[in-house]
């Protein structure tokens, strides 16, 4: 079920690439990512939120101390998932594209890799010996309190999990 017109966007593209596979068999699979981070990241408040925080710590590190916003209260949980690992799935995936063609599946950092805001500031904090201050909007609607992906099926099909631990 979609909850946002972004969601049903990407529903629409992932049901194309599995009926590709299915009726011109053609070699396609569906990635369904959950957050992800990494070096040189482009980070926007909504997309790329690790990156858009870890911005936040450097500019305050660089005495740029303006207070930001959060939606909700910084209780809610992702798993992340490190560009480095998203590469080496890309690359296994393709070396057993003949395996998996015509199937979606779930990718993330798993339970190991989960975080809430509240602790990736303590963590942007402890690192940078900063003091992250925000203030609060109300939750998004679309949000949800906790996501992180179960990736069983990708590591059963090809022997991939990831291996960038969050907290590096």
């Amino acid at each position: 079920d979609f909850h946002s017109p972004y969601g049903c966007s990407k529903g629409a593209a992932d049901q194309y690439m599995l009926d590709y596979a299915r009726i011109f068999g053609l070699n396609t699979v569906v990635f369904r990512h959950s957050s992800m981070y990494g070096g040189r990241q482009f980070a926007t408040y909504d997309q790329g939120w690790v990156g858009w925080f870890c911005q936040k710590a450097v500019e305050i590190k660089n005495g740029i101390n303006k207070p930001f916003t959060i939606s909700g209260n910084g209780k809610q949980v992702r798993d992340v998932l490190h560009a480095e690992d998203m590469i080496s799935l890309y690359f296994t995936a393709l070396a057993n594209v003949s395996k998996i063609r015509g199937n979606a599946f779930n990718i993330g950092g798993t339970i190991v890799n989960s975080l809430s805001l509240l602790e990736l500031f303590k963590l942007l904090e402890d690192y940078c010996n900063i003091d992250m201050r925000f203030t609060n909007l109300p939750v998004r609607e679309s949000d949800q309190r906790v996501f992180v992906a179960d990736i069983k099926k990708i590591t059963n099909a090809i022997d991939w999990s990831p291996k960038v631990s969050a907290k590096d």
